[in-house]
């Protein structure tokens, strides 16, 4: 054998070796591959995917294939002929999983209220000597209220939660005028001062439904319900020329509010919102008190007070 023909089969050799070297790398870069929600990486052969599974085959160590399956729902991506597909994108990232769940809200909400009363309630200080058109100034006053709430639940699931709220209610009103006098020992005319403010507190149970608006669970759409207990209080002042008289009127009652409101997460465990509400409730009954005597008066079916309102406020809200 001459040199030439050595060299030339030392050569095939190596290229042989070569070959033989870089072939399982071959194969093992182009094996398919799945790659878990535990980012644990499967390597394998996927067989064929469907939505709720991916099977797949793996070499045991005889050298034989084994069938196995993986549920959907584990899975964050897999390779497939060098190809990569992504099952869950919401676990790509630690920023794009859902929010967890925080079994805790607590709300504070503060705004403005309009108070709906019926036109009997509105004329009665006519009789008093005031004017229609003052009369009528005054009661719109009285219905620009502004209110403070609060609520605390406790979510049994992501969309349904029990616990109670709280709210509290304040407005005034002030009117100076000029009525008639039938006492002999007063002029004729007497300017009258007649200053009143309205304080109403409610407590009760509520539930809390809320729905998530969005994929990214940053806007959530809440609805509050709740039945529960309201005190009315009504401190009543009027000067005259020569006089002043005081009363108080307090009355207890049912009512029932529903509140719904559009929140967005800055963070996870804070939202700010807008609110808007209702509430319904009327007096039927309620103790007049001067400083004198204490009385309690009992409303007739058409003269019921109504202590019915609309709300609307700005809102934070924790989670925890």
């Amino acid at each position: 054998m001459t040199m030439e023909s050595t060299d030339l089969l030392k050569r095939m050799k190596k290229l042989v070796i070569g070959m033989l070297m870089f072939l399982p790398l071959q194969i093992a870069s182009g094996q398919d591959k799945i790659i878990t929600i535990q980012q644990d990486t499967i390597h394998c052969r996927i067989v064929y995917v469907t939505p709720a599974r991916i099977q797949y085959e793996q070499e045991a160590e005889n050298g034989n294939m084994i069938g196995k399956f993986i549920p959907g729902e584990q899975v964050l991506e897999y390779y497939q002929n060098s190809q990569s597909v992504t099952l869950n994108p919401y676990y790509r990232t630690e920023k794009q999983k859902p929010n967890p769940l925080r079994h805790w809200m607590v709300g504070l909400q503060s705004g403005a209220s309009f108070l709906i009363v019926s036109s009997d309630d509105e004329y009665n200080l006519i009789n008093r000597g005031m004017s229609q058109l003052q009369d009528e100034d005054f009661y719109k006053q009285l219905k620009r209220r502004w209110h403070l709430q609060g609520d605390i639940h406790y979510l049994l699931y992501d969309d349904f939660g029990l616990g109670v709220k709280y709210s509290f209610l304040t407005s005034s009103a002030q009117k100076d005028f000029v009525m008639k006098s039938n006492d002999d020992y007063l002029p004729s005319y007497v300017c009258v001062g007649i200053k009143e403010k309205q304080y109403i507190h409610y407590a009760g149970p509520s539930v809390i439904i809320r729905q998530w608006l969005g994929k990214d669970h940053q806007f959530l759409l809440n609805e509050v319900l709740s039945l529960g207990y309201v005190h009315y209080r009504d401190e009543l002042r009027m000067d005259a020329t020569f006089s002043f008289d005081n009363a108080l009127l307090e009355g207890n009652t049912w009512g029932a509010t529903f509140g719904i409101s559009l929140e967005y997460f800055p963070v996870s465990w804070l939202s700010i919102g807008l609110n808007a509400g209702a509430m319904y409730s009327r007096l039927t009954k309620f103790s007049i008190s001067d400083k004198e005597s204490t009385q309690t008066v009992k409303l007739s079916n058409e003269y019921y007070q109504s202590l019915s309102r609309l709300d609307c406020s700005l809102g934070i809200r924790f989670h925890f």
